[in-house]
């Protein structure tokens, strides 16, 4: 079996700064240290030339978070905002009366801050102490379906800032490659 072929990209951002330096194998090796963190992964059959692969995979962060990470990560902000959205629709369109939202609305607003009379609509998010408070009130069914987690933001990061300039460079790469394969095929003598 012959050695797979190694590719190697230092990244920079369009100022000149460092931001990641990326390593490929042919076979399906890719690992990355960047100002966003250090990620690895081995893809055993991406279905196409491995470089071109990655390089689409720019456009499908959520599949390349799910290789280089887990969703484990305490989304606060999105939580409360799933709270607060249900509250509002089930009493606009699901038929909640006035009371029983009035009621939930305070089961979350004491469970944001138990000591004073803020409402839900004063937080940005709720950690998983106040989602814990919250959902041992609540009398909301499968009120855990609300708790969000989601891939580090370092992670996304790493997937918005890092894997265009990869891809970028991937491109030009391929496409001088393909540009340089004829020119060395029409140089061979007829014979």
């Amino acid at each position: 079996m012959a050695e797979p072929t190694v590719y190697q990209y230092r990244l920079r951002t369009p100022k000149g700064r460092w931001l990641a330096d990326v390593v490929m194998l042919s076979d399906g090796y890719f690992s990355a240290v960047s100002n966003c963190g250090g990620y690895a992964f081995r893809w055993g059959s991406p279905g196409k030339e491995f470089r071109a692969f990655v390089a689409d995979l720019e456009d499908d962060a959520d599949y390349l978070c799910s290789k280089l990470g887990r969703a484990t990560w305490w989304d606060g902000a999105a939580t409360l905002k799933g709270i607060r959205e249900y509250i509002l629709e089930s009493r606009r369109e699901s038929g909640w009366t006035k009371e029983r939202a009035a009621q939930e609305w305070q089961t979350l607003a004491d469970a944001l801050s138990p000591y004073s009379d803020s409402s839900p609509s004063e937080h940005d998010e709720m950690d998983v102490h106040q989602f814990h408070d919250w959902y041992g009130e609540t009398k909301i069914d499968d009120a855990y379906e609300f708790a969000t987690r989601d891939y580090e933001p370092q992670l996304r990061a790493f997937c918005r800032e890092v894997m265009p300039a990869l891809a970028t460079a991937i491109r030009e790469q391929l496409k001088t490659e393909t540009a340089a394969t004829p020119a060395a095929e029409s140089e061979v003598p007829n014979g």
